[in-house]
């Protein structure tokens, strides 16, 4: 769902969460009509937008109540040029409201590059992104979002793409020819401009669905968790972080700390904080509602090498899990594994599952009951989190493992 941004001192508003789509040459009214109608019937609001690169791109969204589109820009385009290729951001709106954006050839919005959403919601968005390639990691909130949209210039406004005019010269010129030939019964041209135009669509078509099977085997010779920090590296390089945290701040005391694996060199550490007699103008990030509490992300960095291929079958996995556990005195919650769908013929399933696992360690863990982690094939933590008010350390993983009957990765033994 679309949603818009206002920013003091700026002429208009941005919207935000918009569906784009990669564009071969500039469209025809009647492909802008077209691309709506294919998104759902409440898409109406369009825009074509082209990058310095030349890039051209369509953004849709639904109508928003109580709001033009005349009025409205789309900030992914007014931001996506503003930083070195191919980047992706996440920034902080309110409460626990993100935008996240993704942008990469051409500085282009990708599919999905462009969301509204709690840090739950954009996690599987930005876990597949992940699997592009490397990214230039950027963080914000939304003051930095306001800087970013005063150095911008040169993007187009939304408009009604179903019924409002198309205000551009090409499309005013096409409309006078089309007339002109109308009126001189140039039925011929226009039969062949459909033709052409159905011809170009089937080879989108035919362009996705090459795409979408190459994501599909890319995906099938891709393994995870090679790509993610072994639990005891990453219990290192959260200790690291911890021990530069301060746990209170001008009269604000830490409630809750995170630490999260974000890209081969770095981490992200979200802190939140209770007013314990300071002041809102000292709180140590975005303030909530009430005045009362406050919600910070931050990187820290890191340096996370490949980690071994090596898994086991799932039963060896869980057996191996709940020994560490057991052995360590921690609490232990493991998922089942999930359950196999039925095939449908064309979405290749992979021979590897994941089981997630929630670890009570009820201390830090990198004091020595995180030592045996690294034992455990395929167990790759996702979170190290403490709460203050319980005095209680907590883990999440990722526990792979091969399906009942799967070839183990080539070089796992």
């Amino acid at each position: 769902m679309a949603e818009i941004l206002s920013f003091p001192g700026l002429k208009g508003s941005f919207a935000i969460g918009l569906t784009w789509q990669h564009e071969e040459a500039q469209p025809s009214q009647g492909v802008l009509r077209a691309r709506a109608l294919e998104l759902g019937r409440n898409v109406r609001w369009g825009l074509v937008h082209q990058s310095a690169e030349g890039a051209i791109q369509t953004g849709f969204c639904e109508a928003i109540a109580g709001a033009k589109p005349a009025g409205l820009k789309p900030l992914a385009a007014v931001v996506a040029g503003q930083h070195r290729q191919p980047w992706r951001g996440l920034f902080h709106l309110q409460g626990s409201l993100y935008w996240y954006i993704a942008v990469r050839q051409g500085h282009a919005v990708i599919a999905g590059g462009d969301r509204v959403g709690t840090l739950e919601e954009l996690a599987p968005i930005r876990e597949r992104h992940r699997a592009l390639g490397e990214w230039t990691e950027v963080e914000g909130t939304i003051r930095d979002l306001a800087n970013m949209a005063r150095a911008a210039k040169g993007v187009s406004p939304m408009r009604d793409v179903l019924t409002g005019p198309w205000k551009s010269t090409s499309y005013a010129v096409a409309a006078a020819i089309g007339v002109v030939a109308l009126l001189v019964g140039g039925w011929y041209w226009y039969d062949q401009q459909q033709a052409a135009e159905r011809e170009a669509q089937l080879m989108r078509q035919r362009a996705v669905a090459a795409a979408q099977l190459a994501n599909e085997a890319a995906r099938q010779r891709a393994i995870p968790w090679v790509e993610e920090a072994m639990p005891t590296a990453f219990l290192q390089a959260c200790r690291r972080a911890w021990d530069r945290q301060v746990l209170a701040e001008a009269g604000w005391t830490l409630a809750s700390w995170r630490c999260k694996p974000a890209t081969s060199t770095a981490l992200t550490i979200e802190t939140t904080w209770k007013r314990d007699g300071g002041l809102a103008a000292n709180a140590p990030g975005a303030l909530s509602t009430d005045g009362n509490q406050a919600t910070a992300t931050a990187n820290a960095p890191a340096a996370f090498l490949p980690s071994p291929r090596a898994v086991s079958a799932t039963a060896a996995a869980q057996r191996s899990m709940w020994t560490y556990a057991q052995g360590n005195g921690v609490s232990l919650q493991l998922t089942s594994p999930p359950a196999l769908l039925p095939a449908d013929g064309n979405t290749p399933v992979d021979p590897w599952l994941a089981m997630t696992a929630d670890i009570g360690f009820g201390a830090p863990p990198w004091l020595g009951v995180g030592e045996g982690l690294d034992d455990v094939a395929g167990l790759r933590l996702t979170e190290v989190s403490y709460e203050a008010a319980a005095q209680l350390w907590k883990g999440t993983g990722k526990l792979y493992a091969m399906r009942d009957g799967a070839v183990p990765p080539a070089g796992s033994q």
